[in-house]
Parts: structure tokens; C-alpha cells; sequence
């Protein structure tokens, strides 16, 4: 009876242990971001000058068309620094940071700490048109993972840690602990986390709050106008806002995307592309200087009703051209900045034209601008929890509730109708990426190619004629057909359906082509230890129903992977998580490929799979575990450095062999205790 209650204590402990981690996160998250703002004045004060950072002032046309040259120097320095850390400075990162964090590890470099801390701060002081919020949530993140670390915690407990120093980094910015933590929950996490997970999320948020108020003070980054509703009449007029605006969201989420994609395609040097787009957005902040870096105290202008008609409509395209163009030509910052200006000069261009068309359905001008801030930061991320929040902890009126809530979440349905993915995963959802992994796509990623490969194939040697292919072509039930070299290399493939072109035309030719002259050389391949996830993928991406199996160094030709096979062994996924836990037979997957459990002697007791590494060493692929101490908890997914208990049971696929293996050496291996004990005996003897 006592050793569920030692359980339970361990449990206990381990999680104290995370709380206060949780608060280091939060006080590190606040410290950085106070530091991350330093760097920006010091940063502008070294490129612009004190005057210059005050953007609304009218400094003259000498002194406007020196901005250019202001953003070139700051592309060198952006150069310089990049040159220094390579990869780690350059572009729009937070997408390959969401990667790394939902597909990852959630190991993140030590050295972003400072690295995206002082590049976005390169950008921002120099004036190019970025958000500062994507690079300190970045820079709490590595705090966060840089923690984890340091104390050894699994990537499921990092992962928690990250989001906490991401959401305490943006708590700290808006002074917003609860948008802070809707912003970890929603944008890092993807809404995906247990509750007592979410309780350190509030504890690292809050605690960055608290500290950051008790250094400078209870300070807030937007002078928000009083909110006013005339009329619940109104609710009509923020619908239609919100729907606007949603169409604007996926207009700039795909302008934003074909921006950064054109300046990846250019042939051109990395720091060509960087100069000339800095130089573009200088020339337009000629006339618009209001335009450069993040524009916090333009926002703070709109909300006050400055601006009419025509300046707000020429801020808002501004922005989403100038946003666009410095980002997609590899300057460091974020996009939640240029959103926030966005979303403020469009509701405030809204309220403008909605008084004249109907005006006594329309409130006044900073209401409008306000919440259409938040209306357009939900519809580009896809966020509408971290919207309401900071904007209700901005205002801190309950009568902002109702005309927000319509707004963004009109402004999401739209914005999802028209484009379903956000501004941070458009670019992986091209790349065949989704951060939206479920459990089936999970236990696929756990499967090797090597367990369901087919060498019963129909293959053509590079030699063969055309009308041969031809002939096979049509007697095989395969799509895709494998033109092998005379040493079995693989030298590409001919997708049947690709043939319908040149039967036509190709009779005239047909004797001098061959195989290798219509196959393509650079088609999709995998090896025997990639997974059924990534094999699915390239799949779906290409439009094939097969892909050849190849060795990775010599591309020797070794079997098929087909979709029909991944299918199968997804249902056998399926079937086998569920019923295991109720069966003791083995539940095969493929030939010779099966699932099955194993009980963790006591000799395996407090080794972790980090340390067996049974993937590597014998091809075994552990699914799942289920505690000893709690039996009533069922199978879950087991972390790498999670101590084995004896009395443990696996979930184990692989092999009947290597299962084998896996297991003997479970059972062989020598206790520390024992170990111990064995070298002091043999020390002493030799002594």
C-alpha cells in the first residue's frame, strides 16, 4: 500500500519542481524583453538619431531622403550579424520556430537569446517595417528550452517550458499576462495542452508580468481610447467590419507568403536581396515615414482620430507592401507588429466610411480602430482567444466584450473561408508540412519504411525501348514504374499516366528512345529508415501512389512503398492501439512486422530509451507504456527520458527478431547497483 503513495510523492515533487521552473521561465522572459527594448533604443538612437525616433515629427525633405541610406546601413549590420551566427538572423523565422516546437525536440540554440533578440532590434532601430512580438516570443522560447536543458527534461516537458517563455515574452510586451497565455495556448501549442500544463503557462505569464511591472512600473504599450457603444444597433456595423477585415486578413496572408516566396526564387546574392528591399521600403517611407519599423506611436495617433480617410488608406497598403517586402527579403522581425498597424489603420479607415454611409449606426473613430486591431490580428492568425484578451486588458471594459467577439470571430470565418491556413503556416503547409499532427499520423511517424517495403515489383532497365515500356506499362497494376541502371541503382521513374503524352508523337522516334530518355531523375524516393508519415506525405504532395525504396549512399534500388500499404498498416495502427490493452496476442502489421507487449524486468529498472536507443540499435520502435505503479491509467505515449519501473509494459513493433534482441537485452542488463558493487570487488582485489 505504500507504493502508490511514494508514486504519488515522486509526482508530486516532479511537479513542484516544474512550478518553479515555470517562474525562473517567467522572471528570465521578463528580463530579456526589458533587455530586448533596450536594444531597440539603442539601436535607433545609433542608426536615426534621438529625432528620428519620433516618426510623426516632419523633419523635412533633406532629412526624409536620408531614411534609405538609414535602412542600407542597417542591412550591412544586419549582414555583419548574420555573418557571425549563419542562420540564425535572416528572415521571417517564426514559422521554422513553430516547426521546431509542435515537430521537433523543442531544443532550441542557447544562442537566440541574443541573437534574434539583437537582430529584430537591427531592423526595428534602422527602420525596417517589422513586428518586434515574433522575435521575444522567440527569445523567451529559447529561455524556456534553454531551462529545460539544463535540467534534463523530456521534449514534452520542454515544449510546455517554451510556450511558457514565449507567452511571458508577449505578456510582458502588452503588459498582458491573460493575452499572454491565450497567445502560448493558442499560436505556440496550437490549443493542444493539459490542464495542469496550462497552470504553468499562468504561472510563468503572470510572474513576467509581476516582475516586469515591479522594475518600470505598471507601463502600457497603447494610449486606448475609452470605448464606446451608441448603440447594440452597432453589432450590425462590427459584423461587417469583421467581415472585411477577414478578407483583408487572407489577401495579406497571401500577399505576405508570394512576397517572401518571389525572394526566395530570385538568383540572386542573400545580401543583394536584403539592400534592395530595405531600399524599397526606405523609398516609400520618403513620403511615408510613418511607415518604418513597428509604427506603436502611429497606432496610438490613429486611435486618437488623427488621420482621415486618405492617409489611413494609404498607411494601411503601405504596411501591407512594406511589411511584406522587408520580411520576404530576409530582415529579422515578426509579422504581429505590422498586423496590430494593419488591423488599426483598416478599422479606423472602416469607422470613416461607415459614418458617411450610415451614421447612426457608427461610433466613434477610436472604437472602430481598436477593435479593429484585434478583428485582424484573429483573421491572419487564427487566434480569436488572443485577440479578445488583449484587447479587453487593454481596455479593461466589459463593454468591448460583445463588439470583439463579433468581430474577430467574423473576421476568422472569413479569413478561413477564403485562406485556411494562418500567416505562420501557410509556408509549411506548401512545403508538405502541417503542425496539426494527429494521433494516426503519430503512430505512422513511429513506423519505418522498412516494415512494410514490397520487392515484388514490375522494374524497366534504362535500355529498354520505348514501345517495351510501353508493352509493361500496360500489363502492370502499377502507377509508377522503376528504370533501373545495369548495377540495380535506381536512375529515376516513368509515372504511367505520364506515358499518354508521347504515345502520340512518339511513334516516328520510338526506336532511338528508351527508358531513360522519359523517366524522371529526380523524383521522390525514400530510404528503409525513413516513416510511413514522411512516405505519405511526399506521396500526397507529388500525386503518387508509390514511391521506390533506395540505400541511402549508393541509391541501390530496393523495394516499393505504396499508398495501398500505408493504408493498411494505418488501420492495423488503429486496431492495435485500441485493443492491446484488452489481448495478449500478437497483432501483425506486415510480413514478419508485428506488435506486442513486454514486461520491463527489474535489471532494465530506471534506464531510460534515450539511454537503449532501441530504434537505432535493434529497429524496434516502442509505442506506448503503461506504469506499473498506476495499471488503471492505460497505455500513453512514453518520453525518451522517462526511467523505466520494473513492472512496466511496452508496446513494442518491430521485427519478431529484433523484438527478440530488444528483449534479451532488457533482460541482461547488469543493475547499477550490481555494477557497483562488481567494480569496488574488483578494485579491492587488485589491490
Amino acid at each position: 500500500m505504500r507504493r502508490p503513495t511514494l508514486s504519488l510523492r515522486v509526482d508530486q515533487f516532479e511537479y513542484v519542481q516544474l512550478i518553479l521552473l515555470a517562474v525562473i521561465v517567467g522572471v528570465l522572459a521578463a528580463l530579456g524583453n526589458l533587455g530586448f527594448r533596450q536594444l531597440i533604443v539603442l539601436s535607433s538612437w545609433l542608426f536615426r538619431g534621438l529625432e528620428w525616433h519620433a516618426l510623426g515629427i516632419d523633419q523635412g525633405g533633406f532629412h526624409r531622403a536620408l531614411i534609405p541610406l538609414i535602412l542600407l546601413s542597417g542591412g550591412v549590420a544586419i549582414l555583419v550579424l548574420a555573418r557571425i551566427f549563419p542562420g540564425d538572423v535572416l528572415g521571417y523565422g517564426f514559422p521554422n520556430f513553430l516547426e521546431m516546437v509542435n515537430l521537433g525536440t523543442a531544443r532550441l540554440k542557447r544562442r537566440w537569446i541574443f541573437v534574434k533578440a539583437a537582430g529584430a532590434a537591427l531592423s526595428l532601430g534602422s527602420g525596417a517595417s517589422v513586428g518586434r512580438e515574433g522575435p521575444i516570443a522567440q527569445v523567451g522560447g529559447a529561455i524556456g528550452s534553454t531551462i529545460a536543458q539544463l535540467r534534463k527534461l523530456s521534449p514534452d516537458r520542454a515544449k510546455v517550458l517554451v510556450a511558457a517563455g514565449a507567452g511571458a515574452g508577449i505578456a510582458t510586451t502588452f503588459n498582458a499576462p491573460i493575452g499572454g497565455l491565450m497567445f502560448a495556448q493558442e499560436i505556440i501549442l496550437l490549443g493542444h495542452t493539459e490542464i495542469a500544463n496550462l497552470t504553468l503557462l499562468i504561472i510563468a505569464t503572470f510572474t513576467a508580468v509581476i516582475t516586469s511591472r515591479a522594475i518600470i512600473g505598471n507601463a502600457v504599450v497603447f494610449t486606448v481610447p475609452e470605448f464606446i457603444l451608441r448603440s447594440y444597433w452597432e453589432m450590425a456595423t462590427y459584423a461587417l467590419m469583421g467581415a472585411a477585415l477577414g478578407a483583408l486578413a487572407a489577401g495579406y496572408i497571401r500577399f505576405f507568403n508570394a512576397t517572401e516566396a518571389w525572394f526566395r526564387r530570385l538568383n540572386l546574392p542573400v545580401w543583394v536581396k536584403l539592400e534592395a528591399g530595405l531600399a524599397v521600403v526606405g523609398v516609400i517611407a520618403i513620403w511615408l515615414p510613418e511607415n518604418l519599423s513597428d509604427g506603436y506611436p502611429v497606432i496610438n495617433r490613429a486611435m486618437a482620430g488623427e488621420f482621415g480617410i486618405g492617409m489611413l488608406a494609404a498607411l494601411t497598403c503601405a504596411k501591407i507592401f512594406a511589411s511584406s517586402v522587408s520580411l520576404g527579403c530576409g530582415a529579422p522581425g515578426g509579422s504581429f507588429g505590422p498586423t496590430f498597424f494593419i488591423g488599426t489603420m483598416a478599422g479606423g479607415l472602416f469607422q470613416r466610411v461607415s459614418a458617411m454611409a450610415i451614421p447612426h449606426l457608427t461610433g466613434p473613430r477610436g472604437s472602430y480602430a481598436l477593435v479593429g486591431l484585434g478583428a485582424f490580428l484573429a483573421g491572419t492568425t487564427h487566434a480569436p482567444l488572443t485577440a479578445l484578451f488583449l484587447l479587453w486588458e487593454m481596455t479593461h471594459s466589459d463593454t468591448i466584450a460583445l463588439p470583439a467577439m463579433i468581430a474577430t470571430i467574423t473576421a476568422l470565418v472569413v479569413a478561413r473561408a477564403i485562406e485556411t491556413e494562418s500567416i505562420d503556416e501557410f509556408r509549411l503547409a506548401r512545403e508538405g508540412k502541417t503542425l496539426q499532427i494527429g494521433r494516426e499520423r503519430l503512430a505512422l511517424a513511429l513506423i519505418p519504411v522498412s516494415a512494410v517495403v514490397t520487392k515484388n515489383v514490375t522494374i524497366v532497365t534504362e535500355n529498354t525501348s520505348l514501345a517495351e515500356v510501353l508493352r509493361t506499362a500496360g500489363e502492370t497494376a502499377q502507377s509508377t514504374l522503376p528504370v533501373l541502371t545495369s548495377d540495380g541503382e535506381l536512375a529515376g521513374t516513368i509515372v504511367v499516366r505520364d506515358l499518354l503524352s508521347v504515345i502520340g508523337g512518339g511513334q516516328e522516334l520510338g526506336p532511338l528512345v528508351n527508358a531513360f530518355d522519359i523517366c524522371n531523375v529526380h523524383g521522390p524516393t525514400v530510404t528503409l529508415d525513413a516513416n510511413l508519415d514522411e512516405a505519405s506525405q511526399l506521396m500526397e504532395h507529388d500525386g503518387l501512389d508509390e514511391i521506390p525504396v533506395v540505400e541511402r549512399v549508393t541509391r541501390r534500388f530496393l523495394g516499393m512503398v505504396t499508398s495501398r500499404q500505408i493504408a493498411q498498416a494505418l488501420n492495423r495502427v488503429s486496431v492495435s492501439l485500441s485493443t492491446l490493452a484488452t489481448r495478449d496476442a500478437n497483432i501483425y502489421w506486415a510480413t514478419g512486422y508485428r506488435v506486442t507487449r513486454i514486461d520491463v524486468p527489474a535489471n532494465a529498472a530506471g534506464k531510460t530509451l534515450r539511454q537503449l536507443d532501441p530504434r537505432a540499435r535493434f529497429s524496434v520502435t516502442v509505442l506506448a507504456v503503461q506504469d506499473a505503479n498506476n495499471p488503471d491509467s492505460g497505455f500513453a505515449p512514453i518520453a525518451p527520458d522517462r526511467p523505466l519501473k520494473e513492472g512496466d509494459e511496452l508496446v513494442v513493433a518491430g521485427r519478431s527478431q529484433d523484438i527478440r534482441q530488444f528483449t534479451h537485452e532488457l533482460e541482461s542488463i547488469v543493475p547499477a547497483e550490481a555494477g557497483r558493487a562488481s567494480a569496488q570487488s574488483s578494485g579491492s582485489g587488485k589491490t
